[in-house]
């Protein structure tokens, strides 16, 4: 499992980053998953994971150029994906989640996270926070090696030994983030007013739990392997919390070979949505089977698109992240030809509105490369042999700013 140390602390956040253990945009985020590693760089052969070198600053105290969390680190493994590593954050700025291995030179490290040609894995690291104090940040960045399908952090109540990679035996409380596309960056870059002082918030002393879920269609061995980085802001800047949406969708499903079904889901806005309440990013989930993916909002009887994104069949989705704001422009929608898009402008909701999304899907019969599937289609983690219909994103403000949040919707259960 990769180490977890933090660098030399730095004064404000100095003593909640001292033990923190392992492994977009976030504050608006993805379903993120896969092992943990706090304050760990994991970005060069050292054991120690703690070899990134420190971010060059232009003016003895601004940051000049690219974020603190994008910067790039060197490893030389021989595996794809090595130009995706990102250094680890100053300790007084963020901290960098990582699964992976702890030490490129140690052979058995790095066989726990091989996956050879024509393999499928879904496994989590778990560790608990040490911070002594609500940690807040509005950036989040993520790297995933090729072949990566998802990565997902979130918290559970069920506390567990520290170690991994091993079965998740998820117990979902609490969705943080997560990314399903090789490289992500989040952050407020649309400078959309309503998005300014929104941050998301980790508590303390948490079971954390990272799960990376990794197919490898080739026929070379690949490495597991991905990286995120979360930039703080400091608490007298947050203004509003922002949290996840947890849409689940087709739990019941079972899509029988040369069968084509259309899965629905609907979340209800609770009563106790503030006056500003919204949708402030939204990604869906899903895998290789499905062909169509639309997300509405629903008022006052009205139905109106607001993403709608496209699969291949035998290709693993590769969904993108939507923001909605005052700023932002997103393509516009065009079912008729196919053209995925999504809606522009802030969407507001009220208690009693609806987030309603749909799931094409079929089963043509094939799974990875092809290979004859004779059996349905059921709700799995499997990209090929499985499917899911599911839309995750964020919210705000918080329907609970100081326990869990999470918008939460569980459809035919």
């Amino acid at each position: 499992m990769p180490s977890v140390r933090p660098r030399a602390p730095a004064a404000p956040v100095a003593k909640v980053l001292v033990m923190v253990l392992e492994r977009s945009r976030i504050f608006p985020a993805r379903l993120l998953g896969a092992a943990l590693t706090l304050l760990a760089a994991s970005c060069g052969s050292g054991g120690d994971g703690v070899n990134a070198a420190p971010i060059v600053q232009a003016d003895g105290g601004a940051e000049a150029g690219p974020s603190v969390g994008t910067m790039p680190c060197t490893v030389n493994t021989g595996f794809p994906g090595d130009n995706q590593c990102i250094q680890v954050p100053p300790a007084d700025k963020g901290y960098q989640f990582h699964y992976g291995p702890s030490n490129y030179a140690d052979a058995a490290e790095m066989a726990k996270y091989t996956l050879q040609p024509n393999e499928e894995t879904t496994d989590c690291v778990f560790f608990k926070t040490q911070n002594d104090a609500d940690l807040y940040f509005n950036e989040y960045h993520s790297r995933l090696r090729p072949g990566s399908h998802h990565m997902l952090l979130y918290i559970q109540s069920t506390q567990v030994a520290d170690g991994g990679p091993g079965p998740c035996n998820q117990v979902l409380s609490r969705n943080l983030f997560g990314a399903t596309s090789p490289t992500m960056d989040v952050t407020n870059d649309s400078n959309a007013p309503e998005n300014d002082g929104m941050a998301s918030r980790i508590p303390p002393h948490q079971q954390v739990v990272m799960q990376m879920h990794v197919i490898n269609t080739g026929s070379k061995p690949i490495l597991r392997e991905g990286w995120a980085n979360i930039v703080f802001t400091d608490k007298a800047n947050v203004k509003t919390i922002a949290d996840p949406i947890f849409f689940l969708a087709g739990v019941a499903m079972s899509v029988q070979p040369g069968q084509t079904v259309t899965n629905h889901g609907t979340a209800t806005v609770p009563n106790n949505a503030a006056p500003d309440f919204r949708l402030a990013v939204a990604i869906p989930h899903y895998h290789a089977h499905t062909t169509r993916f639309t997300a509405y909002k629903v008022t006052g009887g009205v139905k109106t698109p607001i993403l709608e994104q496209y699969g291949t069949l035998g290709v693993a989705g590769d969904p993108e992240l939507v923001h909605f704001d005052s700023v932002t422009k997103n393509n516009p929608i065009d079912t008729s030809k196919g053209v995925p898009g999504a809606y522009s402008g802030d969407v507001y909701l009220k208690p009693g509105d609806q987030i309603q999304w749909e799931c094409v899907q079929t089963n043509d019969g094939k799974g990875i490369n092809g290979a004859p599937l004779t059996t349905p289609l059921q709700f799995t983690e499997q990209a090929y042999t499985g499917e899911m219909c599911n839309l995750f994103g964020m919210y705000a403000p918080s329907l609970d700013p100081t326990g869990d949040g999470t918008w939460k919707s569980l459809v035919n259960p």
